[in-house]
């Protein structure tokens, strides 16, 4: 008979590293449906923890969805462009991307968050002693400054430095994950 396309050493591979990152994530979502829904159900707010997780989780589930989607679309070749075999659906994936907030706009949220922190309270000792997310928002928020002032536009500044924004979004939700994974 024919091959079937996951017998591919390569499509293997993805899947398998598929499935890995999928239950790590379906864990990560599954800890903050149980949380949300006991707030829930006591009448309680969440915690500014859990609204955190839930906004990472939002992010990772569907960036990671569609960075799947993308390199198996890839592998497969041909076989994607044809009717039926499921690919035409992946622009689902996009319009996810886009509901109940935009990730990106999420992604940029956190880091201002992060460093309106910073600016308030400023991180204490050698910055060999800080963790990476400190390093990279302290890096960024004097990059920030420094653009901002020559420049004279502290908008331009942000947008300018827009990889690096992202960057500390991405340790931020690293750093999100752990630690509600830990608790």
């Amino acid at each position: 008979g024919e091959p079937m396309l996951s017998n591919i050493p390569q499509l293997k591979a993805l899947f398998a590293e598929n499935d890995t990152s999928l239950a790590f994530l379906d864990a990560f979502v599954g800890k903050c449906e149980a949380e949300l829904s006991s707030c829930l159900k006591e009448n309680r707010l969440p915690s500014i923890e859990l609204v955190e997780a839930i906004a990472v989780a939002k992010v990772k589930a569907v960036e990671e969805s569609i960075d799947i989607a993308h390199r198996l679309q890839n592998e497969v070749g041909s076989y994607a462009l044809m009717a039926g075999t499921g690919f035409e659906q992946k622009d689902f994936l996009t319009c996810c991307k886009f509901a109940e907030g935009d990730s990106r706009i999420l992604m940029q949220k956190m880091a201002r968050d992060r460093l309106r922190a910073l600016e308030k309270k400023p991180p204490q000792g050698s910055p060999d002693s800080w963790d990476e997310e400190t390093r990279a928002c302290a890096a960024l928020a004097q990059k920030l400054k420094t653009d901002a002032k020559s420049c004279g536009d502290k908008q331009q500044a942000w947008d300018d430095n827009w990889q690096e924004v992202y960057a500390l979004a991405e340790v931020i939700m690293q750093k999100t994950i752990s630690s509600y994974m830990a608790k």
